[in-house]
């Protein structure tokens, strides 16, 4: 298998890089971390300008016809630098799971729209049990004539506030706890009954409370089969949680970056810090963590472009990529000493940041005990 980017995947890469560092700047990420929308619109514009948006779907869907790896490699990027907005969600939850699961008119409805931004797209999954898991997924779904009555409430959903679209999992089996009965609907935001709350986040991203107060969707806007939605939804985890992990290698691969810059240059006892070798083995310890994640988060990726099973591989890629961001950013504060933990100082930035991708899809017990499934050990 080889994992190697290739030349035009590097200058992808690149491309993006340049991109990023010219307008999002830390100075950016810190204004929208108090903006109300938590992103400016005119860099949603840029971004949907450059074909960001459409670079996983088909022509045919007005996307440019690209891979997995390519999403992978412009997540990375905008993991680096922490770029606010919803392309996470629009593009990586709802779009690529209305390309997996919806009809051909649900994806000539939304895919074209959704590829150039001009669509925004959020998937409200969890709820008071917090558990990426079927039977966390409760929230009521009424059969009411040709359609649904959702009644109830989700929680974190990012960018709720921006989103037009959101995609909900629903109970509609009463009598079902378990992976018989969810259903998955496509619920538009401007729909009577739909309510957003701001939620706290130490991210200071832009998280929601979605509360549905008998909000009324039609069987169109069910996507797959209604009571059997789970393995849309699981799948729809899976491909999240491994683009999640690419996130997370890009904010870890700054992190290690800034901190051996600081290393250089920060004088103690006459001399350079990173001169003394416990310095040196901890950036080297960095090295080989960020290395490892992003090995496994890539192997993951192309099983899935290749249609192979990936469970294990998106598990461990998980567990190393929470590992490697967590780390690197506890080692970059103590490294940095007392500066690292100003606020005026940017790597607290990452450091909030990196816990909440600790949480996000899961933490490292489950996925360790999926990686432990897969080799027989359970």
């Amino acid at each position: 298998m080889d994992l190697a980017l290739t030349e035009a995947q590097e200058m992808l890469r690149s491309s993006a890089r340049d991109f990023l560092e010219r307008e999002c700047p830390t100075s950016l990420v810190r204004a929208m971390e108090q903006d109300d929308r938590g992103y400016p619109p005119q860099l949603w514009e840029q971004i949907a300008g450059l074909g960001w948006m459409g670079v996983p779907f088909p022509a045919e869907y007005d996307g440019a016809d690209g891979s997995l790896t390519d999403l992978a490699v412009l997540l990375e990027e905008t993991g680096r630098a922490m770029t606010p907005g919803p392309l996470f969600t629009s593009v990586v939850d709802v779009g690529l799971t209305i390309l997996d699961a919806g009809t051909d008119t649900q994806r000539k409805v939304y895919i074209p729209r959704l590829a150039s931004g001009a669509l925004i797209g959020s998937a409200a999954i969890l709820e008071n049990d917090a558990r990426y898991s079927a039977q966390a997924i409760t929230l009521p779904a009424k059969r009411i004539g040709n359609g649904y009555q959702i009644s109830g409430a989700k929680l974190f959903v990012e960018y709720a506030n921006s989103a037009d679209l959101l995609l909900v999992p629903v109970r509609t089996n009463a009598s079902s706890t378990d992976e018989d009965g969810v259903t998955v609907l496509l619920v538009e935001t401007s729909a009577t009954g739909v309510a957003l709350e701001p939620m706290a986040s130490i991210a200071r991203d832009r998280q929601f409370a979605v509360t549905f107060d008998n909000v009324t969707v039609s069987d169109d806007a069910v996507l797959g089969e209604a009571g059997a939605g789970w393995p849309i939804v699981r799948r729809m985890l899976d491909r999240s949680t491994i683009f999640h992990c690419a996130q997370s290698v890009g904010g870890a691969q700054r992190v290690m970056e800034m901190t051996v810059d600081y290393a250089k240059q920060r004088v103690q006892f006459g001399r350079a810090i990173g001169s003394f070798q416990s310095v040196q083995h901890d950036c080297a310890d960095m090295v080989n963590a960020i290395d490892a994640a992003r090995l496994a988060t890539y192997q993951a990726i192309t099983r899935l472009e290749d249609g192979a099973p990936a469970d294990k591989e998106i598990a461990m890629a998980k567990v190393l990529a929470n590992h490697a961001y967590k780390w690197t950013t506890l080692t970059a504060q103590q490294i940095h000493g007392g500066v690292g933990f100003m606020e005026e100082y940017d790597l607290q930035l990452w450091t909030r940041r990196a816990k909440v991708a600790e949480l996000k899809f899961g933490t490292s017990a489950p996925h360790r005990d999926t990686f432990a499934t897969a080799m027989g050990l359970r």
